[in-house]
């Protein structure tokens, strides 16, 4: 069983611009947390290529609740660069709240981790038929 802040999981995330007129861009992101190891991938509409999507590779690290990773966009839409991600996962383990760098430009990010009911209630159940079994 994992950990309460282990990132492994479906995520679905929002960032945002600094200029306040630009809507928040969302995205879906598949962890993999290896004791702190974090590796993936993002996937999000294009707001440059219509109907396309742009995908990126994460690479990076959680130690406790700090959490620090990079997005490297493939480059198969329009966008080629990495993006620095920088946040704080809460003790619950089910979101995460923090800011995203290029350079000098910043803006906000926030991830919440997807299906958690759905897991909840499929660990509850499985503790439920052990109590039976046993």
């Amino acid at each position: 069983m994992l950990g309460p802040l282990d990132m492994t999981g479906l995520w679905i995330g929002q960032y945002w611009y600094p200029e306040p007129w630009e809507p928040p861009c969302s995205f879906i992101a598949t962890l993999s947390d290896n004791q702190g190891s974090l590796s993936g991938s993002t996937s999000e509409a294009s707001d440059l290529l219509a109907g396309a999507d742009e995908r990126a590779d994460v690479r990076g690290t959680r130690s406790g609740t700090a959490v620090s990773f990079y997005k490297y966009y493939d480059g198969d839409a329009a966008y080629g660069h990495a993006v620095a991600y920088e946040g704080i996962l809460s003790t619950d383990g089910q979101q995460v709240d923090g800011h995203w760098s290029i350079d000098d430009y910043s803006g906000g990010f926030v991830m919440t981790r997807s299906l958690q009911a759905v897991q909840a209630g499929e660990e509850e159940a499985e503790a439920r038929m052990d109590a039976i079994i046993n």
